[in-house]
């Protein structure tokens, strides 16, 4: 009778496990042509095998105009050699509000006509409005917010009208004094005009060259003079590096001191983790940490960076995405920047073997509490010599459980078409308290993988700091609840060539209830509440003792209440 009430139990048991939903109720959709993204990266291939034809591109969320909606920015690759046609401008897509967006590029006067590659959002001049540093295959660009819906090429007043190869940049207020400082992480020195000839031994089928082949760009960190332009700071920050050969960048506190560490993904050489010792300077900390090679001591082909509390301890761990056969890495922080590689145990690596990452996310994807990783995967080669490896690539979903663990998951019929994905961010688009993604290809498609039936409740935060850094750029912010611990920090561009929503969201159970908020202000006082609004947006303002909750519907409540309600007015 025991054993018979024992069997009946595990059957139970593994039937209830069974009939639970993987995705947690959430699925990924394309909705990019429906939503008015009908944009196609352009990479310029001719056959020559020219490496940036390979590289591109990326995207940045904003919302330019203040109107509480996410606006997207594209970047735009063209013709190779470049040759500044129409075709190569860059796009920028302003969000309705209903779920569609219209193109405002034209108007708007920031498209960028440059071999693009990366871009970065942040208000570096400190007047609130956002603006854009576009990293490019040529001359970077940065434009300014004129608050009124249109941009000012401000790129030589402003010092930054750097030549050769950038990838990605990322801001962050480096140095203490208030304003954004911007690092600009380049790749190789390349000559179009070098004709360098790279084949198979045994045939005349040209491929793309190693990059080994090809001495590295020197890297640039320009110092914020307070009104919008900038000085070249590398060697006086310490941070001179002749030849990382990178490709991913970000800011972020790692050792909980209140000062932004700086981390940069290169390729087949060491990563660089440089600490930040709080008087406008850095130490190179890349082989002490344990960031500079995976768990072998081998160097690895890094592109796209993240940064979030994977395990719950409260202290940000570190993602990469890497090239296929090297799986892609989680750095757990250990404390008083150590880390440790545990790619394999924790289940983040393994499913990446035969994919080629690129832009990388960490989110609340399912909004259960914990967070979640999206990859973007695409090769360089059009023909991979590897066996089980494709030039298009699907997407990698990994679910995470809080305690430093994660599973594959395929949700929604995103997953069914394979693209060469390069530029990723993460965005509320649609403001429904879920975080959607826009993917750009090489040579294919924008996506907007919109997200839908994520259960639970959200918690949304507009961050308003103290000028110049009004974007609150740096700030930690630590939720406790009475399920447990989440914390998030502001970044100003990850991923790869990419920059993310500017607000904080967090995903919670349901019936959770907030105990306590507090969000730790950039070299500021520290905001703490007891009562934040749920399932809406709330705008923080540093130094405000009474933040301002306001409920923005979602597009898809507007449709629903009244279709007039959806058209917003035109600018």
């Amino acid at each position: 009778m025991k054993l018979t009430l024992l069997v009946l139990s595990t059957l139970v048991g593994l039937l209830g496990d069974a009939s639970k939903d993987p995705c947690n109720g959430m699925t990924l959709t394309d909705v990019a042509r429906s939503a008015g993204l009908a944009f196609t990266h352009i990479n310029g291939a001719t056959g020559a095998k020219h490496l940036p034809e390979t590289m591109g591109s990326g995207i940045a969320w904003l919302d330019f105009d203040s109107d509480g909606w996410i606006d997207l920015y594209v970047v735009q690759s063209g013709s190779f050699p470049p040759d500044g046609a129409a075709a190569s401008a860059n796009r920028l897509y302003r969000n309705r509000g209903d779920g569609t967006f219209e193109d405002v590029t034209q108007r708007s006067g920031v498209g960028d006509r440059g071999y693009g590659q990366g871009v970065v959002a942040g208000d570096v001049n400190g007047d609130g409005h956002t603006d854009l540093f576009v990293c490019n295959f040529g001359r970077d660009a940065l434009y300014l917010n004129r608050g009124d819906g249109t941009f000012e090429n401000a790129t030589a007043r402003a010092g930054v009208a750097l030549e050769g190869w950038s990838s990605s940049a990322a801001f962050a207020d480096a140095d203490g004094d208030g304003d954004l400082d911007l690092y600009v992480a380049r790749y190789l020195e390349y000559d179009p005009g070098a004709a360098l000839y790279c084949g198979l031994p045994d045939t005349d089928e040209r491929r793309y060259c190693d990059p080994s082949l090809f001495r590295g760009a020197s890297n640039r960190f320009y110092r914020n003079r307070g009104d919008g332009t900038f000085e070249d700071a590398t060697a006086a920050a310490g941070l001179q590096d002749p030849g990382g050969k990178s490709l991913g960048v970000l800011f972020t506190d790692l050792d909980g001191d209140g000062w932004p560490e700086l981390y940069v993904a290169n390729d087949l050489t060491f990563n660089n983790l440089y600490r930040n010792r709080g008087n406008g300077t850095f130490e190179d900390v890349s082989l002490l940490s344990g960031t500079a090679v995976n768990r072998e001591g081998k160097v690895e082909a890094g592109m796209g960076l993240a940064v979030g509390d994977l395990d719950g301890d409260g202290d940000p761990d570190l993602v990469k995405s890497n090239f296929d056969v090297e799986l892609n890495t989680f750095y757990q922080n250990l404390g008083a920047l150590m880390f440790e590689d545990v790619s394999a145990r924790s289940g983040f690596g393994p499913p990446s073997f035969n994919l080629l990452g690129f832009g990388i996310v960490l989110a609340d994807l399912d909004r259960d509490g914990d967070l979640d990783a999206y990859v973007a995967n695409g090769h360089i080669l059009d023909k991979p010599l590897r066996e089980s490896v494709t030039h298009a690539q699907r997407g990698l979903l990994l679910l995470g459980d809080g305690k430093g663990h994660f599973r594959e998951q395929r949700c929604g019929p995103a997953f069914e078409r394979a693209e060469v994905g390069r530029g990723l961010a993460v965005a509320d688009y649609d403001n429904d308290g879920d975080p959607d993604l826009a993917i750009l290809n090489n040579g294919g498609p924008l996506q907007l993988l919109r997200n839908d039936g994520a259960g639970g409740q959200w918690l949304g935060l507009r961050l308003r700091g103290r000028a110049p850094n009004t974007g609150a750029v740096g700030a930690r912010v630590n939720l406790t609840t009475d399920t447990g611990s989440q914390v998030r920090w502001l970044l100003a561009g990850d991923s790869y060539q990419s920059s993310s929503d500017p607000r904080v969201l967090f995903g919670l159970p349901r019936n959770d209830r907030v105990r306590r908020l507090e969000i730790i202000w950039p070299h500021g006082t520290p905001t703490v509440l007891e009562k934040v609004a749920l399932d809406s947006y709330t705008t923080v303002a540093q130094d405000d003792p009474a933040p301002q909750s306001r409920t923005t519907p979602s597009a898809r409540q507007l449709r629903e209440s009244s279709p007039q309600a959806a058209i917003p007015r035109v600018r």
